[in-house]
């Protein structure tokens, strides 16, 4: 698209309204003004733009047009003329230079060369429509190597290939051309998949949602990633909360510590496509990505401060609620406030299944509450207000100031029927009902107390619902939408708690160790774990029957003595374990080792012994670490032994972890339950073991080359733990 020029090529800086353009003197562009520039367009070029109203070339610049886009817009096509009373460009370098964004609407095949030529333009960045490329296999991922070259040479920054497009609701851009623009508000969307930029914009309108600030479809993440978008997000001060859909991140551990970054400023709600088999296959025809292994998935991203929620009907509220609501103060419990005793017991149900914590109201505040309610009312928690609203929507707010003033309480869940007694018994009621929404707006200002409201009128839409919205607190329509909603408040709350002790404790290491390739021998794997800082315990390395016979004699009591090789994984299984070896009897050990690694299977030439001493008593544990392909370094706890993978009991970390992290590991486990001193099991010190977690993560992460560490059993007692075996294996 280089022919003649039907307009004279102009600055940007030039067009009435806009101020000079962002550009670096030289050399690809300066990226994260790039992307400001591409999320945030002043301008716009459509490659491709048609006069025929069935194409996408036309309906973009029609919905730009609708929207209300008040900055310029360039329509580009060979055959010039007018589209929609814009005049035509005839190619790419009759436009203005500097433009922010272009809209690609071409084929595949002529992407690459239409990004050179933009970038030679000043271009900022592209939304690049086109199919064709990795999600189709084997000629598609040849295309997107093409692609990937032509951005290397342009420095232009694109959203896409294969996407569903971008809008930016506040400053009126939209790329995609749904019916009508949403309303600009606080909730930024980001999306592998059309369809669910169509569900969150009608989620948000069945609800009266806040409205968004960007709506970005990622499809192949060939140059932006979910990573780099969430930490321009997290810039804008327009955006406070943000919603993804991903069936896979390219990045993952990129995309972790860009989480960990922005969580501490704005709120982040995942929704996860393909976490089963069957859904994993989908997501590779869909998108061409993969993801990552769910348990792990699940973990390392709360870690990070990612909200997770389950179904498709959460993510948007739920990102409403985040971004509309104070927190919780950590250490308090919900107070369930509610017309009807069968809300009730279903607000506690979905309380308790999602796991949040339930406030002890102190008996000045159950004083307080019969004052207002009658001395015959239940203000246990739940609080039943009964019957007093039906006349008096006051109420709520009554008791809600009451339990403001409770230490105990961090948050309010309002149900049943709220909002819609005029609709339920009188139509007299509405102006009270309005009156009394306006006044509990007052009150969650005055106190910082969240509010979290389910009616079961809420598709109504009744006026002080709205009010109740528009002053931050969110009405949703079902009981479990509210639950989740609180659960979420205190999650996030939670984990901003956690940051600044985590942070201090985690100074990062430049120095590395290369881990060689394959299974070490065992003296290899401590020898490079102890020189990494984790304690592995007492052994010695011994070369023949004669050494491990001075080595046992250098140990009070009994001994272990293994097989030292690089060509053995389970030494036990191939005879490689002599256990409670005492003094006198080391060399007979040591003998007999080596006649089984005779007969073994080739025979062994070339091995060592190691010895360490025996550990009577303890809980049987495993620790470990794997790198993830998604996720990179991840560190495991759980229940070790032989049963170990057929227990399954483990929970998994980013690497590296902090003790209260690694503690909160313990907590999650089965095997949990035995470390207090269960039945003849005996104490073991928590904080000790999850100090070795720690260490053990940050030496994980200072590991060139790792494949998989595994420390197996680890066994903890009253005096602390001890590493039994140690795995180490190189990719």
């Amino acid at each position: 698209m280089t022919m003649g020029h039907q307009k004279e090529a102009t600055s940007l800086s030039r067009v009435p309204g806009y101020g000079e353009p962002d550009l670096p003197a030289s050399g690809r562009h300066d990226e994260p003004g790039a992307l400001r520039r591409l999320l945030e367009p002043r301008s716009v070029a459509i490659i491709g733009a048609s006069a025929n109203p069935d194409k996408r070339g036309y309906q973009i610049i029609k919905a730009l047009k609708k929207a209300g886009y008040n900055y310029p817009i360039f329509p580009v096509n060979p055959r010039g003329g007018a589209i929609l009373d814009l005049p035509v460009y005839l190619g790419i370098d009759a436009l203005p230079d500097a433009v922010d964004i272009v809209v690609i609407v071409r084929p595949a095949e002529e992407i690459p060369d239409i990004l050179v030529q933009c970038g030679k333009k000043g271009v900022a960045g592209a939304v690049v429509l086109a199919h064709g490329f990795r999600e189709r296999g084997g000629r598609g991922s040849d295309a997107e190597q093409r692609l990937r070259d032509a951005l290397d040479i342009s420095g232009v920054r694109i959203i896409g290939p294969n996407t569903s497009g971008m809008q930016n609701c506040t400053v009126r851009a939209d790329f995609i051309g749904l019916p009508e623009l949403p309303p600009g508000g606080p909730i930024s969307v980001l999306t592998q998949s059309g369809n669910m930029i169509l569900s969150v914009v009608e989620d948000s309108r069945s609800i009266n949602g806040p409205g968004f600030d960007i709506i970005a479809g990622l499809g192949n993440q060939t140059d932006i990633g979910y990573g780099e978008l969430i930490e321009e997000l997290g810039k804008r001060k327009t955006t406070r909360s943000i919603a993804i859909y991903s069936e896979g991140l390219l990045d993952g551990r990129g995309f972790l510590d860009a989480a960990e970054r922005v969580a501490q400023i704005c709120p982040i709600v995942m929704l996860r496509g393909g976490r089963s088999v069957e859904g994993r296959k989908a997501a590779l025809s869909h998108t061409g990505s993969i993801a990552g292994a769910d348990d792990i998935a699940m973990k390392v991203l709360v870690q990070k401060g990612v909200i997770l929620i389950d179904r498709s009907d959460e993510l948007l509220p739920i990102a409403a609620l985040l971004a509309t609501s104070p927190l919780p103060k950590p250490k308090t419990g919900i107070a369930v406030l509610t017309d009807g005793g069968g809300h009730a017991t279903l607000a506690v149900d979905a309380l308790s299944r999602a796991g949040a914590p339930f406030a002890s109201l102190s008996e000045d505040t159950k004083t307080r509450l019969k004052g207002v309610l009658g001395n015959e009312a239940k203000v246990e928690n739940p609080i039943d207000v009964a019957s007093a609203a039906d006349a008096y929507p006051d109420v709520f707010r009554e008791c809600i100031e009451i339990l403001a003033s409770d230490p105990q309480v961090g948050l309010v869940l309002i149900n049943g029927l709220v909002g819609a007694y005029h609709i339920r018994f009188d139509a007299s009621l509405l102006e009270a009902e309005n009156s009394a929404a306006e006044r509990m707006v007052a009150l969650r200002k005055d106190t910082g107390l969240p509010l979290v409201f389910h009616s079961c009128y809420a598709d109504r839409k009744p006026e002080n619902h709205d009010i109740l919205r528009k002053g931050g607190i969110q009405v949703f329509p079902s009981i479990e939408l509210a639950a989740t909603g609180s659960k979420a408040l205190y999650a996030r709350a939670n984990w901003l708690s956690q940051q600044h002790s985590r942070v201090a404790e985690l100074v990062p290491e430049s120095s590395t160790v290369f881990v060689p390739s394959g299974l070490s021998a065992e003296t290899a794997a401590r020898g490079l774990l102890e020189r990494l800082g984790v304690d592995t315990g007492k052994w010695l390395s011994a070369v023949d029957a004669d050494s491990v016979e001075a080595s046992i004699s250098k140990f009070a009591g009994p001994c272990a003595v293994k097989l030292d090789s690089a060509d053995v994984v389970h030494k036990s299984d191939a005879g490689g374990v002599r256990l409670g070896v005492t003094r006198g009897k080391g060399r007979e050990a040591a003998e007999g080792i080596c006649s089984d690694m005779t007969s073994h299977t080739p025979p062994l030439q070339k091995y060592g012994f190691i010895v360490t001493p025996m550990v009577d008593r303890g809980v049987e544990l495993f620790v470990g670490a794997t790198n993830d392909p998604v996720f990179g370094p991840v560190v495991l706890f759980g229940s070790g032994g032989v049963l170990v993978e057929m227990a399954k009991d483990v929970t998994f970390r980013a690497a590296p972890v902090s003790t209260e992290e690694a503690l909160n590991m313990i907590e999650e486990t089965h095997v949990a339950k035995i470390l207090d001193g269960f039945r003849h099991f005996p104490r073991v010190d928590r904080r000790s073991l999850a100090s070795f977690i720690s260490s053990l993560s940050r030496a994980v992460l200072r590991m060139e080359n790792l494949a998989e560490l595994d420390i197996n059993p680890l066994i903890a007692n009253e005096s602390g733990v001890y590493a039994v075996d140690v795995r180490l294996v190189g990719k």
